[in-house]
């Protein structure tokens, strides 16, 4: 696979869409796309969360994964520890951008991202996405998340997320010079959610369609199900084996579910 961060059609100094947005086809081999499916990632990941997405997608959806400052391309960036002012820079960047239909993904956090972000595109004059799909998380009126984790010390940080999660991978326990790279990183996130300010408003005018995973302890049909209170146009949930990062193991088909559902938007 190919992966660019600008257009190889389009000649000039870089926009400010390329730096918060992998494009994952190589421009001079895809088709016009009917769509655009902006992904943001969960807490402590990156672009690569969603490798392998354009391969797996049909060619008239072109996947842009959202590149999150102090990460990829952005490490030299201080992470950012305020949800709704990320979102809104992102909205800044991508608002030139989508001057065709559009639609998010967020998994975990960035369901929240994904959502504050479309709020914020709103706000900016730019039409609502034709679906906001958000992926093991709760809706924000829940307020399931606020806490204080983010404050920990570093070995109970650590065991937390993974008894929560069961993600952490070994090499973030045994390797000193891992765990300085990727917990500031991790930590910020974290913060990002648990300070997340949600204000109620406007609902939405586009449907949601929220996922869970199975196995998630956290999430179920109903919580999902509460999507509906932030929109006027509906939601649906749908529920995938595996755990909070179901993403993995069920991606084929969360995908081909993911396909039908933008493809079906499209048409109304």
């Amino acid at each position: 696979m190919t992966v660019v961060t600008g257009d190889a059609r389009t000649a000039g100094p870089a926009r400010p869409v390329d730096r918060w947005i992998l494009r994952m086809r190589d421009a001079a081999a895809r088709p016009e796309p009917m769509l655009r499916l902006v992904c943001a990632p969960y807490a402590g990941g990156g672009a690569a969360v969603y490798h392998g997405w354009a391969e797996r997608l049909p060619a008239v959806i072109e996947p842009w994964a959202v590149r999150m400052p102090g990460r990829d391309a952005r490490l030299h960036e201080p992470p950012r520890t305020d949800l709704v002012a990320t979102a809104r820079e992102l909205a800044d960047a991508l608002a030139p951008a989508l001057t065709e239909p559009y639609a998010f993904f967020g998994h975990s956090l960035g369901a929240f991202l994904a959502f504050e972000t479309v709020r914020a595109l709103r706000e900016r004059g730019v039409r609502e996405p034709v679906l906001l799909a958000v992926s093991a998380r709760n809706p924000p009126q829940q307020r399931t998340y606020q806490g204080a984790v983010h404050l920990l010390p570093d070995d109970e940080y650590i065991e937390v997320l993974d008894r929560r999660y069961g993600a952490i991978p070994p090499m973030l326990r045994e390797d000193a010079q891992m765990r300085a790279l990727y917990l500031p990183i991790l930590r910020a996130d974290t913060t990002m959610l648990e300070r997340y300010p949600y204000a109620p408003g406007r609902p939405l005018g586009c449907p949601v369609l929220a996922y869970g995973g199975i196995e998630d302890a956290e999430t179920s049909a109903a919580t999902l199900g509460a999507w509906a209170d932030v929109t006027s146009a509906g939601c649906t949930t749908a529920l995938l084996p595996g755990g909070h990062f179901f993403l993995g193991p069920s991606r084929d088909r969360l995908l081909a579910h993911l396909a039908d559902e933008l493809l079906r938007a499209l048409v109304p």
